[in-house]
């Protein structure tokens, strides 16, 4: 990957000092809603608001234009009127900034005439030597970096949980930003998040690039709706598979109607869909097939283990769910073994009576009488050679068992060699202290078992297609 590009990147996310060109007082318009932004997350190094009108902006000394600002300032975000931009682009080159943000719109997602002015944006970019993300982005975060450079009101999310290690790249920003509130709300923590915008310059290849080295990311997620150089997107693809960093796409426009909709969008070239999922196999891309998908396959992907195989334990509270979970797993072409002999005789020994050692397992209501005995029963299908993951499904295991049930549940998932993917039917306001605990520690719950098998399905795909590769690669070596 081009090293001027990634050198720009690294002043994208990791800023140790940025003007803002456009800022405001009114926090109700882009530029003042940005700059109280950036404040209110802390942001530790300079920050030079730039406005002609003002003196001061939210307690910080105002400069007047570009040109009076210090030179050599890493990145400038540029929230000004489109005509406003190019000279803005002069001034900022005069002064040093090699790198900015552009929030404007009235680009390439506005048709022909919008795509002449970008391409013009872009010609004259090149020429200052200048590289942009945007234009029509709605900007970047680093959490680890106090870095909260974007107008989303997703930046109004209480207690937004920090240092997290999914890294979010995306093609939208309306849905960026949507998605990022859910997140985190949901107390889940990311390390980057960038609205790319139209992609004038810098695109989505380049930042799986950059994230595919980056210390603070573990998991890339992608929301895309095309791409202009496909050499180059395989190539950060397959970066970020040497580099063992999972990404996980969801691919907007998969018939000829979303491609219109992606090309009126954001001006990108939606492609063949059957092309992606091909690329997206051979390159070990996850390609989720529903948009909270992403997320839920990230955060699963932290916390499960090494998954050799397809061959799945299935334990519930219900025989019901034991059910729906099987086919659910059989669907998908996940393996529901029968337990072994030696398995099936450990379980006899402490279960009741009436309970039947099968796989799938129902451990029966009585947990509720003898939590004991569930940790046992998972003691024992953790260590089981012939299974390779366990789906867990708790139904109206409520306070206070349903803590109880939580902490074996961490203490398992923290002891064993097996993945764990857990979901859970009640209400959370009757296991609330439960649910905490869990997301506390980082282990996701599914609220229902169809979602639960997709999300190891994806995964148990992706490691073995992993492990596959890696083989290879050793043998053609």
């Amino acid at each position: 990957m081009n090293s001027k590009r990634m050198m720009a990147i690294q002043k994208l996310l990791y800023p140790k000092s940025i003007a803002v060109v456009g800022a405001s007082n009114n926090t109700k318009k882009t530029g003042g809603r940005l700059m109280s932004y950036i404040l209110k997350h802390q942001y530790p190094y300079n920050i030079y608001p730039v406005n002609p009108k003002e003196e001061e902006i939210q307690g910080r000394t105002c400069y007047r234009s570009i040109r009076d600002l210090p030179k050599n300032i890493d990145l400038a975000l540029i929230v000004l009127p489109v005509h406003l931009i190019f000279s803005a682009m002069e001034d900022c080159a005069a002064r040093g900034i090699k790198v900015l943000t552009i929030f404007s719109s009235g680009f390439a997602e506005l048709g022909e005439e919008g795509k002449a002015i970008q391409e013009r944006l872009l010609t004259r970019a090149k020429e200052l030597d200048i590289h942009i993300c945007g234009p029509n982005a709605i900007g970047l975060v680093n959490t680890h970096h106090k870095f909260f450079g974007s107008f989303s009101m997703s930046m109004e999310t209480p207690e937004i949980p920090v240092n997290g290690k999914i890294a979010f790249v995306s093609q939208s920003g309306a849905i960026g930003g949507g998605l990022l509130s859910r997140v985190w709300t949901e107390g889940t923590g990311i390390s980057h998040y960038i609205s790319s915008g139209n992609e004038a310059d810098l695109d989505s290849a380049d930042y799986i690039a950059f994230l595919a080295d980056d210390r603070n990311t573990e998991v890339i997620c992608v929301y895309l709706e095309g791409i202009k150089d496909g050499r180059k997107f395989i190539e950060a693809l397959k970066k970020a598979f040497e580099r063992e960093k999972p990404v996980i796409v969801y691919k907007n426009g998969r018939t000829s109607l979303g491609k219109k909709s992606v090309q009126s969008h954001t001006g990108s070239l939606a492609g063949d869909h059957q092309v992606y999922e091909a690329v997206f196999k051979q390159y070990g891309v996850i390609s989720v097939q529903h948009l909270e998908e992403l997320f839920d396959v990230a955060k699963a992907i932290l916390t499960v283990k090494d998954i050799k195989g397809n061959n799945v334990g299935v334990v519930s509270t219900s025989g019901g769910c034991c059910t729906i979970i099987a086919d659910s797993c059989i669907q998908q072409g996940l393996n529901v073994p029968a337990f072994s002999s030696q398995t099936q005789l450990k379980l006899t020994e402490i279960i009741p009576n009436f309970g039947i050692v099968q796989n799938p397992f129902d451990t029966t209501a009585d947990i509720i009488n003898n939590p004991k005995m569930f940790r046992q029963s998972m003691e024992i299908l953790m260590e089981a050679p012939e299974i390779d993951s366990i789906v867990l499904m708790l139904t109206t295991v409520g306070e206070p068992i349903a803590s109880i049930i939580a902490e074996d549940i961490i203490h398992l998932s923290k002891k064993s060699r097996k993945s764990l993917i857990i979901t859970w039917l009640i209400s959370e306001t009757l296991a609330s202290n439960a649910f905490q605990l869990l997301r506390k520690n980082q282990i996701p719950i599914f609220s229902n078992p169809e979602k639960a098998v997709d999300i190891l399905s994806y995964i148990t795909n992706y490691q073995i297609n992993k492990r596959i590769s890696l083989k290879e690669k050793e043998y053609n070596n």
